[in-house]
This record gives C-alpha cells, structure tokens and sequence, in this order.
C-alpha cells in the first residue's frame, strides 16, 4: 500500500497521572464557578508539551520514535509540581490560561533541549522558540471575558495545584474534528532506562 500522501500531526509530551489530571480538572470547575467561562480543555487532553512536530510522513514518525528513545533512555524520572496560574501573552491580555510548573521546570526545559538536538540528528528543523514549562488549561477566543476571567483568577494566581513522577515520555498523534482535538498514543517511553544497573 503507498504511504507517499499520509501524514501524522505528531507532538511528544509528558501525560499527567490520574490524581494530576483529578486535580485539574476540580481547578477548573473552581475557576468555572468564580466566573471564568471558557473553553476548558478536556481531562483526557491535558498533558505537558515538550515539543510540538506537526504533521510529518510515517517515515519521519519513526525517526521521531527512535530519538524520543534515544532522549529518555539517558534522563532519569522527575518529580513535577504544578504551582499558580497565569496567562500568555499576560493576565490583562490573555490568550492562553496555563498552570506554572515550580519543580520540575529545568528537567522539562533539558527535556525539551535534548529532544531538540536528538530530532536535529535526524533532520528535523531546531524549535525557533525557547521552551517554557507550562500546562494550558484554556485558550481565550472572546476578549468579553476578560475582565470575568482575571477577577475568577485572582484568588488562585498562587494556588498549589499537585505534584507526580515523571516515569516516561509519549508521543503522541492529534486528530483533528469540528469538536476538537482527539489525542492517541503512538507510543510510551520509559525514562532512565541506560540509566538502571545490570541485574
């Protein structure tokens, strides 16, 4: 069968456990009822991007899978703490509402930088962007609610939201929809596996 014309839209990305993921979503009902309606990403699509490919061949996605190996077989696991909230470009203007990351912000950041040069080795362009560990929780459309969203905000821009381990890195496939994103595991990779001493 000729594969020449299919494409993956591909991104790697840390996963949240189910306490996170549990944690964030309550986050988001708060937020709901304080009067920050918006278009919250959905628990199974909550996750931490660490590098974002877009759409690629099957041959490229089996380069992306090897140096995604190649990078988490030599990173040991982390510890994530997720810690206040904030805005992209800025809270009096936002367009994208994220949670911080207070632990686990350098190890996210040399993840990101490793997979940048691993993907260079085969042939991906470099991330023209420096990486800044973030999880989106929403995306603004409407500038309206603005003012509804830094006032529902404003008690929880320091709120502690949850920690967990780090164990693996994913690659992922997005399917796109008129509802929205649909994400799929290509494939799941464990950390610090060059790491771990012979039996």
């Amino acid at each position: 069968m000729a594969t020449s014309g299919i494409r993956h839209r591909i991104f790697i990305a840390v996963e949240l456990d189910a306490a996170l993921r549990r944690r964030i979503v309550e986050l988001e009902e708060d937020l709901q009822r304080a009067g920050a309606r918006l278009r919250w990403i959905p628990a199974e699509n909550l996750h931490f991007t660490v590098r974002f490919l877009g759409e690629i061949t099957p041959a490229q996605l089996a380069q992306v899978k090897l140096a995604t190996r190649e990078v988490s077989a030599a990173v040991a696991p982390f510890h994530l703490s997720l810690h206040g909230i904030g805005a992209f470009p800025s809270m009096q203007r936002p367009q994208v509402v994220w949670v911080g990351v207070r632990e686990g912000a350098e190890e996210l950041a040399a993840l990101s930088s490793r997979l940048d040069a691993a993907l260079e080795r085969h042939r991906f362009p470099p991330e023209d962007r420096p990486y800044v560990a973030h999880l989106t929780l929403a995306r603004v459309r409407d500038r309206r609610v603005w003012g509804d969203l830094v006032r529902a905000v404003s008690g929880s821009r320091e709120v502690a939201v949850g920690t967990q381990e780090v164990h693996s890195l994913t690659v992922m496939e997005s399917h796109l929809n008129p509802r929205g994103a649909r994400y799929t595991r290509v494939e799941e990779v464990p950390l610090g596996q060059a790491l771990k001493s012979p039996e």
